[in-house]
């Protein structure tokens, strides 16, 4: 986990605003709120909605204000989770130490567990408040989500990642296929954090070009975590990508090379940061973070 201060306390802040989503409702009566919740208190680094805080308070921004609003990541992601877990897609019976969504509640409970979440995290970039935030940039930021993680982000990266299995692709595309899979969601939370401290065009061009690199470690590192790592401190079962005939940067490139690949990319993320002065600050933590993380 992250524990560097301010970060370990805005993950918990984080933890918070998530259990306060849930509370007050008749779980035991519904049991598509007992699902959403199921998945999205189930743990996690929570580096999506941190980004938007981290950005946002490290370019003179009000990082915790903008916590509200970088909830809308985590509930998008958590619903991208539920559906790559499902067995039509990954078929994963194990996420975060624990069984995957529709092993408890079914498939077709999570696919519609999936679904409210997605469309909650589009009402709380429509409503959650951020001092300053007029109509014109709200608009922009849900458009610019609704472009990640649509048929031309996250989702177009799903597909690619169904389609290529088994088959033999090169690097430009498995890069491709993972910037968007994984990447856009990243950058969005990044560029939110941007949008909202108000930064200007050259500004947000460095944040993106850094949103780019570590959405494309992130994926790298988890490629080779799911050859390298351990089960128990992944929470999930290890060696899928294999069993599955999936492409990975390691089994493309070889791992040595694979971990000088992300050793490059945490560089280039840095050196964007190095641009506004940026490079040794709580943004370079969470790159590191991303690099050398176990799990």
């Amino acid at each position: 986990m992250i524990e560097q201060q301010p970060l370990g306390e805005w993950v918990d802040r984080i933890d918070t605003e998530l259990v306060r989503y849930f509370s007050g409702k008749d779980l035991s009566a519904n049991p598509l709120e007992r699902a959403m919740e199921y998945t999205v208190l189930a743990g996690g680094k929570r580096i999506r909605p941190l980004l938007t805080m981290v950005a946002c308070a490290e370019y003179g921004g009000d990082g915790p204000a903008a916590l509200p609003m970088a909830l809308s990541s985590e509930l998008l992601h958590t619903y991208s989770l539920i559906h790559d877990d499902l067995p039509c897609m990954d078929d994963d019976a194990m996420r975060r130490g624990k069984p995957t969504n529709h092993i408890i509640f079914g498939e077709a409970n999570a696919i519609l567990a999936a679904d409210a979440l997605q469309a909650e995290a589009f009402a709380i970039l429509a409503d959650a408040d951020y001092p300053g935030l007029d109509a014109a940039r709200r608009c922009s930021v849900i458009s610019e989500l609704a472009e990640a993680v649509g048929r031309r982000g996250m989702v177009a990266g799903q597909i690619m990642d169904l389609g290529m299995t088994g088959k033999t692709i090169n690097l430009e595309q498995l890069e491709l296929l993972h910037r968007r899979k994984t990447g856009c969601l990243l950058r969005f939370c990044v560029r939110l954090g941007g949008f909202l401290a108000d930064v200007s065009p050259a500004v947000l061009a460095n944040l993106t070009t850094y949103a780019n690199a570590i959405g494309l470690m992130f994926q790298v590192v988890d490629d080779l975590l799911d050859e390298e790592g351990d089960s128990g401190a992944m929470g999930k079962t290890m060696g899928k990508d294999h069993q599955s005939r999936k492409s990975t940067f390691p089994k493309l490139m070889g791992a040595e090379e694979a971990h000088r690949y992300a050793d490059r990319l945490l560089e280039e993320a840095l050196a964007a940061l190095g641009q506004d002065g940026k490079r040794d600050g709580l943004l370079g933590v969470i790159a590191s973070f991303i690099r050398t993380r176990n799990h």
